[in-house]
């Protein structure tokens, strides 16, 4: 798949067709923001199901990170000037999606069953926000997890899709921070998922995401491989981080040098 940061490619961090990744954090940890930067990055044929997100609340989020505009200037476009949104938007119709709240693995399934019949080709990529939302008929949130992790893979094998879960980690005084540790996600569903990734904000706000699995690289269970990232959250963007260089201040003195 394209990459989805540039920062994540010397760590070997790559989604990659046919595979299922996981990207997971505490609540509050941008890890929608994230999200929706790296789809807007990889520019590739999604099918999104934002449970977690409304519809109006993904668009002001793409055009604030389009225009690099605070989201509460985007939402009021969205009511004031929305041939300009349409116009702005139309760059991400190759994301397409779903907001129902409560989907069922039938709907993620007969979801990209109507992707194909549309485009007479699978997406590229599946994504589902929040994977917790997803089916709960039979009352038990931990088997249906490990439900759909099942089900991910059959599904990432049979339309060859990367398939990415967006998933809570735990919130406790036990939990590391910033990027909680690969025992920290909820339900204990690291199993399937060929690459997780978890998120975090440090104690002076930044940013940082961590490979707490990967089968084609290094990574740290214990989140100790920390990638830092650039974060600016009124305008929901994330970008790679890129350190700031000291510059040297001008002292008046020019060597010694007599360049009269």
């Amino acid at each position: 798949m394209p990459p989805a940061f540039a920062s994540w490619e010397p760590h070997g961090i790559r989604f990659r067709r046919a595979s299922v990744s996981m990207l997971a954090g505490i609540p509050g940890s941008h890890k929608t923001r994230i999200l929706l930067n790296a789809l807007v990055n990889m520019r590739t044929p999604t099918l999104a199901f934002s449970t977690d997100s409304d519809q109006d609340t993904v668009a002001s989020r793409l055009l604030a990170i389009t225009t690099r505009t605070p989201t509460e200037i985007t939402e009021q476009w969205l009511r004031t000037e929305p041939e300009k949104c349409a116009r702005l938007l139309a760059q991400h119709d190759i994301l397409r999606w779903d907001f129902r709240p409560d989907p069922s693995l039938d709907d993620v399934w007969l979801g990209a069953y109507a992707y194909a019949e549309a485009e007479g080709r699978w997406p590229d990529q599946i994504v589902v926000d929040i994977a917790s939302d997803i089916g709960h008929d039979t009352g038990d949130e931990w088997g249906s997890l490990r439900d759909l992790m099942r089900q991910s893979k059959v599904l990432a094998r049979e339309t060859e899709a990367h398939v990415l879960l967006v998933h809570h980690a735990s919130d406790s005084e036990r939990t590391k921070k910033p990027c909680p540790r690969r025992g920290d996600i909820h339900g204990k569903v690291a199993a399937i998922p060929e690459l997780i990734i978890t998120c975090g904000v440090d104690a002076s706000g930044g940013l940082h995401v961590a490979p707490v699995k990967n089968r084609h690289a290094k990574a740290s269970a214990d989140a100790e491989i920390r990638i830092p990232m650039h974060l600016d959250a009124a305008a929901s963007y994330v970008g790679d981080y890129v350190p700031s260089v000291p510059q040297a201040a001008y002292s008046g003195d020019w060597g010694g040098k007599d360049w009269s």
